[in-house]
């Protein structure tokens, strides 16, 4: 595994959109003193953890899935998790925690999984019985206005301003503070929750989203320690006046 400098890293997976024809889906991995933590799971999470791990040099695979930060429930951000709940039961035999807010742990399975994961047959393919959200995934509900621990990490949460429930956060460990916006449109009091952070990953985009005019009206000490994220593929990356994140990029915090 690559040596960083800092206590706590982010090793960017995705930026792009949900409709995105040049980048993976937004995502993200908080490395703790190499530590693990996932933001999101979209799809092609095998594939995009490949490439990123040979970009940066940090060797990741499904079987270092133990813990996931799930900001909502919109395909971009958790498409993926089909593929890890299977490889995580039937192939590593470990299950993996999904930290979310209640609004997204009450709905996941009924409404998203459960078509696909639930039905357990026999040797012969004839239906025998049911699975539950539980035989793939611990849970572990996460709520505003308190700390919580993450493989050693202090999280707390945020509300965003989304067309669904979601969450932005803030990751404290060893001195270090980092932030992010995830999905949520342009939210003054979203933003002076995250201000304290030493590195933040904001989104930008249209329609619901954080548009990138607006950001830039925001104080240069902000900007200085903002990186974009979930941009459009028209959006120019070279002339933001905002950095851009990479995929496969290892940023510290």
């Amino acid at each position: 595994m690559a040596e960083t400098k800092s206590p706590l890293s982010v090793l960017v997976l995705g930026i792009g959109d949900f409709f995105s024809r040049k980048y993976y889906h937004t995502s993200m991995v908080l490395l703790a003193e190499g530590r693990p933590i996932f933001v999101d799971c979209p799809d092609p999470l095998p594939k995009m953890l490949h490439e990123a791990s040979r970009k940066s040099g940090i060797n990741l695979s499904l079987s270092d899935v133990d813990n996931v930060i799930l900001t909502h429930l919109h395909g971009d951000h958790a498409n993926g998790l089909e593929s890890l709940g299977f490889f995580s039961k039937f192939m590593r035999h470990k299950k993996p925690t999904l930290h979310t807010i209640p609004e997204a742990a009450d709905v996941i399975w009924d409404n998203r999984l459960k078509a696909s994961m639930g039905p357990l047959v026999d040797g012969d393919f004839v239906p025998c019985g049911e699975m539950c959200l539980e035989d793939f995934f611990r849970i572990r509900i996460l709520k505003p206005g308190k700390w919580f621990n993450v493989s050693g990490v202090k999280i707390k949460i945020h509300y965003s301003k989304h067309f669904i429930p979601c969450f932005g956060f803030k990751a404290f460990f060893k001195g270090r503070r980092f932030g992010y916006s995830s999905d949520t449109v342009f939210d003054p009091a979203h933003i002076e929750f995250l201000s304290d952070c030493d590195l933040i990953i904001h989104e930008t985009n249209k329609g619901g989203h954080t548009e990138y005019e607006k950001l830039l009206m925001l104080p240069e000490e902000i900007k200085q320690k903002m990186m974009l994220i979930h941009v459009r593929d028209d959006f120019n990356a070279r002339t933001s006046k905002i950095r851009v994140a990479r995929e496969g990029g290892l940023y510290q915090v």
